[in-house]
């Protein structure tokens, strides 16, 4: 029998629940509005002032948040200093869900664990576990390790939490804590801190250029590891933390205010904020920074898209490091223009009609917005695409019908095509169920007028479905006699009329060549698959080359070399490039870009023409600034940055 009394404070009310306290999975999507965040912190205070105003905008739209604090982060002062720093975010959310703040507080088992666990009354949709790993400097000054930091970095330590719960773990005990709790949650999102920092934790310094805390790094890394043991349909959105006040402000005013007052609730219970409680004027100091910028991390690895553009050059698009923020380079007037918006992942840039270009770009709750080109400098501005929420970016045919396929947070595929009308899109179409599919598809041209999308799932099972433009309607999926894949699909119909499949073999990581053995239908056979001999990573990008033949370039790993596949040989054009490449044949010239090594965000891009390689161009790196909320915004047309220089280089160590 539950025994309940309640405590009040001059702050929040609990409500405690005593007996022993089990897993719990979470309410289920449809019960959290399709949003389901998962984030992963190791301080009281890291989610407030790095990962806001995302988490807010996930309560506001009825989604459900998860937020697992790693330390105890009492910096070595006990219980007290603890609990008003967990009393602390108590507040900020109920603020955040606009709710009273009374929270019902137990033991959730996670395995043989038991970690303190917080629901927020009048929303149980938000929910908080605690691991409360003891949190003291071990040594003196900021590059000392903390409990957490030894634990993931020196093999064979362990860190204890702190509380009337009391558990001890080593380094992969804390993954397999981690990991068991994505799998239990199931989200749609995981939110981590910054994991990409190199710098040794023993070098780190407040206030350095670039640098950050050592358990900041550490639990992104921990977070890091976990997902790449529990594969599952979710985004991971990785945050800046301490080194985004040397950035450019890139919240709204209004953004800007919804998150001081935020993380004001929570100082008012943290006496190193606040001495005394409402009285004082937090966020002062760093913390006045942070509330006014959000960064995502950036992937050197991120996808970029060449298009033709109006006026007979090419366009390359890619989304900003620093802006976060769609960009596009025309190569008639060398400059960068910003679209604007604000996302984490890279942008998909397409053929929309009449030798213009669409946009799609996906915010932080999961909708995809799409901005659509007027004329040479003139777009719609964003508009917000309605009825599914998505995983990932989606896809655009290049040959046939135009249509967008996608995956959603619910496991679905989802397609959707222009209305015809205006410049808007069809509401998300649910597919019919693919068990275990991966979210990387390939589209390509049938023999029918209509495509065929290709998936495959984690079993390494290779899938077709068919697309008939009259009827609208979508075939059954079919599985081909083909090897096992780990995705990695790239698909194109060829001059004669026969679809080429190209896939990652699950085996190897080979990428492998099969053709429709004859015109018809996809669910006939295909020849056997052809043994390319390069090994990658990502998805590849295909295209007819100049000659009208199917071209195929793929990138090694981050990094390493840039492959391009003609005829079924593969070519070396580069020993190492940093993202997956773009490739597309312009007016007769092919034309194949992928980001350089160095750490700007820099990009060079190379034509041939007539079976001659032109030397190769280099594009500076996108503007600082352009980068905002997504908005239903007015038609509007560009303000192009200062045209920056375009070099030839003559002496490109990335070029065999």
């Amino acid at each position: 029998m539950k025994v309940i009394r309640l405590l009040s404070t001059w702050c929040c009310t609990l409500i405690l629940a005593g007996g022993i306290g089990t897993s719990w999975a979470g309410p289920s999507l449809v019960q959290c509005n399709g949003i389901k965040d998962l984030v992963f912190v190791p301080h009281q205070d890291d989610d407030l002032l790095f990962m806001n105003p995302d988490i807010e905008s996930t309560i506001d739209a009825g989604g459900c948040v998860q937020v697992v604090y790693l330390t105890a982060a009492e910096r070595g002062e006990g219980e007290g200093y603890m609990l008003g720093r967990e009393q602390g975010v108590r507040a900020a959310y109920a603020y955040m869900a606009q709710a009273p703040n009374i929270w019902a507080e137990d033991f959730a088992t996670i395995g043989t664990r038991r970690l303190a666990r917080f629901t927020l009354n009048d929303n149980k949709r938000v929910r908080f576990l605690h691991m409360r790993l003891k949190d003291p400097w071990l040594g003196k000054g900021w590059g000392s390790l903390t409990p957490l930091s030894q634990t993931e970095s020196i093999p064979g330590n362990s860190v204890e939490s702190l509380g009337p719960a009391v558990e001890r773990y080593t380094r992969p005990e804390l993954v397999a804590t981690i990991e068991q709790i994505i799998q239990e949650y199931q989200p749609s999102t995981i939110r981590h801190l910054d994991d990409s920092i190199t710098i040794p934790y023993t070098d780190l310094c407040w206030r350095c250029i670039g640098h950050d805390h050592p358990d900041h790094i550490a639990s992104a890394r921990l977070v890091r590891d976990a997902i790449t043991l529990e594969h599952g349909n979710y985004a991971e959105v990785a945050y800046v933390d301490y080194p985004s006040q040397e950035r450019e402000t890139n919240l709204s005013t209004s953004e800007t205010s919804e998150k001081t007052e935020a993380f004001r609730r929570y100082a008012w219970s943290d006496y190193r904020y606040c001495v005394e409680g409402k009285i004082c004027q937090e966020p002062a100091g760093p913390a006045a920074a942070w509330v006014s910028r959000s960064y995502y991390v950036s992937r050197r690895s991120a996808p970029i898209t060449l298009l033709p553009d109006t006026n007979g050059g090419f366009s390359l698009f890619t989304v900003g490091e620093t802006n976060r923020a769609a960009n596009v380079w025309q190569s008639t007037g060398s400059q960068w223009a910003s679209l604007g918006g604000r996302t984490s992942d890279p942008v998909m840039a397409f053929d929309y009609r009449e030798g213009l270009a669409g946009v799609f770009a996906r915010d932080a709750t999961g909708l995809i917005w799409a901005n659509t080109q007027l004329g040479k400098i003139a777009w719609t501005g964003w508009q917000m695409m309605r009825g599914a929420r998505l995983t990932a970016l989606p896809i655009v045919s290049t040959q046939g019908p135009l249509l967008a396929i996608a995956m959603g947070n619910d496991g679905f595929f989802h397609a959707t095509r222009p209305t015809g009308t205006t410049d808007s899109w069809t509401i998300w179409q649910t597919l019919a169920p693919l068990p275990g599919a991966l979210p990387s598809v390939a589209m390509a041209a049938d023999g029918a007028n209509g495509l065929a999308l290709f998936a495959a799932d984690s079993g390494g099972g290779l899938w077709v479905g068919q697309y008939s433009p009259g009827t609208e309607s979508w075939s059954p999926w079919h599985k081909l006699a083909l090897p096992a894949s780990s995705g990695g699909l790239a698909a194109l119909r060829n001059t004669d009329g026969l679809i080429e499949l190209y896939f990652r073999d699950k085996t190897s990581g080979h990428m492998l060549r099969t053709v429709q053995a004859g015109k018809g239908s996809v669910n006939g056979s295909w020849t056997q698959p052809a043994d390319l001999g390069v090994a990658y990573t990502g998805t590849p990008a295909i295209s007819l080359n100049e000659k009208g033949a199917v071209a195929v370039a793929a990138m090694e790993h981050s990094g390493g070399a840039l492959w391009l596949v003609e005829a079924g040989r593969a070519t070396r054009l580069a020993n190492h490039v940093a993202s997956v490449p773009a490739l597309r044949t312009i007016n007769g010239t092919l034309y194949i870009a992928a980001r350089n090594m160095d750490a700007s965000q820099t990009y060079w891009i190379r034509a041939r023409n007539q079976g001659a390689w032109l030397e190769p161009i280099q594009v500076g790196p996108p503007p600082g600034n352009g980068g905002g909320a997504f908005s239903q915004t007015q038609q509007h047309a560009l303000t192009y940055t200062e045209p920056l220089k375009v070099s030839l280089l003559s002496d490109l160590d990335a070029l065999h």
